[in-house]
């Protein structure tokens, strides 16, 4: 159930609405309760099943601990300080419909970096953009490598 409930989150209400509207697995079934087989609800369980098989609970638990403390200025100054330092040319991409790392942080990365340089991507599909949007991400990458050569 979390990683249906995690599902939901990466991606927008219309990026869902796109690829299921209110598509049924089973047009024989009705559409009503909790048996109603609705392909969105069939996708999130399938991705919560495939998730329980790829990984182990605990460590899982672990790796996102880590990732949530992470702070690239602890006993560097402040995020700031340490991030003007950054002296090579970045790509920052930044998805516009992204909620779970929104365009603000990407923006803000921008910022603190000297040589940096954020590209947008433009999708509906909130987080997994970057996994959706691949002629977008790879014009952008190609870009950026050939104007650094």
């Amino acid at each position: 159930v979390a990683r249906q409930v995690a599902m939901v989150s990466y991606r927008t209400p219309l990026g869902y609405h796109q690829k299921f509207g209110r598509a049924l697995t089973d047009e024989s079934m009705p559409s009503y309760g909790s048996r109603a087989p609705w392909q969105v609800k069939s996708y999130l369980e399938y991705q919560g099943k495939k998730f329980l098989d790829r990984f182990d609970p605990v460590t899982y638990v672990k790796l996102t601990e880590q990732m949530d403390s992470h702070d690239v200025g602890r006993g560097r100054g402040t995020i700031e300080q340490v991030l003007s330092h950054v002296e090579i040319p970045v790509c920052i991409l930044g998805i516009d419909s992204d909620v779970l790392y929104p365009l603000r942080e990407q923006e803000e990365l921008a910022r603190c970096m000297p040589h940096a340089e954020l590209k947008i991507i433009h999708s509906d599909a909130g987080h997994d953009g970057f996994l959706l949007e691949q002629d977008q991400v790879a014009a952008h990458i190609k870009s950026f490598l050939y104007s650094h050569e």
